[in-house]
């Protein structure tokens, strides 16, 4: 079973390697130790911190430049962002996997395929802006912001663009180029924060905060695409001017992957856009800070996952166990997430009026609950993930059931906040508990393997080789 541990060599045995030395100081054993699985994974769990604080930051300046009212338009159309965006993050997670798949069984030139994906998704964004500002009275409508039309006007544009920096992102996930990703995700948080204090500074208030987004992404786009120019071309690769896999392709080959966490985004998000429709409005602004206080454990899971799903389906693909990386990822998990709920038992209503202000202490009975059940939504994420990595799809069904009867019960009037996080909690408990089970109680697919070699034959031409390549090696231009 792989671990981080290096294998052992007899000193005494003729022709063995020179051990190496152990490193010296302090700064060379981190330096040594970021480049352990465990090392890896605790720097992107970290680095997903640091953006949720900076993003707690963004929530905390906001509520306070835009008012309780302001701030639950602008909950809502981030809620309705969140679930907008899971087609970037399910396409991250299909392009890291396809990456890893592919390089491992001989596509030499993978930043082909990164190119075709960033203009057909840059295409795709130009059209979702002409789209937006057209419908975007009907859309506001719809998110209920009606009286911020222009902020719903970029809403498609926003899932576009982080679409275009989620296939980026996955293809440095899928090369393991870490501190790329970890760098890339913490800069999202501040390029997001700085443009939003300047648009709300200039009058444009829940326009200017939501329209940051967009400008954020796109500038962090502009950066990856040049890290993946400089670091991750091969010269040594003979082109032959073979066109790159389109997006609809690897939406197919992955589209169990885009399924899941779009379920899983459903139950993650739709409690804070039916709050603004549901609950009062005197409520709805306190339910919703109170929720992204709660979503701070989701942002962990989600850096962990970062390094769970490349590294599972790497070790699927080449046969080995791939258990070892979930169960770090569960760990790392419950050693940042219990802190935290502890946190919000014990001084709820204190945490959100010093956060956010006086007023929005009115929903600080449900902060603890939500915190369990965001803890609880972070074991679904990590499991779905795992289970998509190494091929099993057993639990698409169950996890349809519970969105559907989840947005079945908060989509009533007259629930307290409360009894909305109570719903959501139970939602949350019963999906963990289904899904956890798969994950470690199931073996890969017998069929990774043989996917991965079905997908190289529609993308690599087999009679082209790359220079230096064997007979047994297949190559791309």
């Amino acid at each position: 079973m792989p671990s981080d541990a290096p294998t052992p060599v007899d000193p005494g045995r003729p022709g063995a390697p020179e051990p190496s030395p152990a490193p010296v100081g302090l700064i060379a054993r981190l330096k040594a130790a970021r480049e352990t699985e465990t090392g890896r994974t605790a720097e992107l769990a970290a680095a997903s911190m640091l953006n949720n604080a900076i993003q707690l930051l963004f929530t905390v300046l906001l509520t306070r430049l835009l008012g309780k009212t302001g701030y639950a338009s602008l909950a809502a159309l981030v809620a309705a962002f969140l679930i907008l965006q899971v087609s970037g993050q399910a396409m991250q997670a299909a392009a890291a996997r396809a990456i890893v798949r592919w390089t491992q069984r001989g596509h030499h030139e993978p930043y082909r395929e990164v190119w075709g994906w960033t203009r057909q998704a840059l295409l795709l964004s130009i059209l979702a802006l002409v789209l937006g500002c057209v419908f975007r009275q009907p859309l506001a409508d719809l998110i209920g912001v009606g009286q911020h039309p222009w902020a719903a006007a970029v809403l498609p544009v926003s899932g576009t663009l982080f679409l275009l920096v989620c296939l980026q992102r996955g293809a440095l996930q899928g090369l393991g180029d870490f501190d790329a990703v970890g760098g890339s995700i913490v800069m999202e948080a501040v390029l997001r924060l700085g443009a939003a204090i300047v648009l709300v500074a200039i009058g444009m208030e829940v326009t200017g905060a939501f329209a940051a987004a967009p400008i954020a992404f796109a500038v962090l786009a502009l950066g990856m695409d040049r890290r993946l120019r400089a670091k991750h071309v091969n010269d040594e690769v003979v082109s032959d001017g073979e066109q790159p896999i389109p997006l609809w392709q690897l939406a197919r080959w992955e589209r169990t992957v885009i399924v899941s966490l779009l379920l899983v985004a459903i139950m993650q998000n739709v409690d804070t856009i039916l709050a603004k429709r549901e609950l009062d409005e005197s409520v709805a602004g306190s339910y919703a800070a109170a929720a992204v206080a709660a979503k701070a454990v989701v942002w962990v899971a989600v850096g962990v996952a970062l390094q769970l799903l490349p590294e599972a389906t790497r070790r699927a693909v080449a046969g080995e166990d791939p258990h070892p990386v979930l169960k770090r990822a569960i760990a790392f998990l419950f050693l940042i997430g219990v802190p935290a709920i502890l946190i919000f038992v014990a001084i709820p209503k204190f945490l959100l009026e010093t956060a956010f202000g006086p007023e929005f202490g009115s929903a600080s009975g449900a902060l603890p609950l939500l915190g369990i059940a965001m803890l609880l939504l972070s074991i679904t994420l990590m499991s779905v993930q795992y289970l998509s990595a190494i091929g099993r799809h057993r639990h698409l069904v169950p996890l349809l059931v519970l969105a559907v009867l989840e947005v079945g019960f908060l989509a009533r009037h007259g629930w307290s906040a409360t009894e909305f996080a109570t719903i959501v909690l139970v939602s949350q408990a019963v999906a963990a508990a289904v899904t956890l089970a798969l994950a470690w109680w199931t073996s890969p697919a017998d069929g990774v393997r043989a996917a991965t070699e079905a997908e190289l034959e529609e993308l690599l031409p087999p009679t082209t080789p790359a220079r230096g390549a064997t007979a047994d090696t297949p190559a791309v231009g």
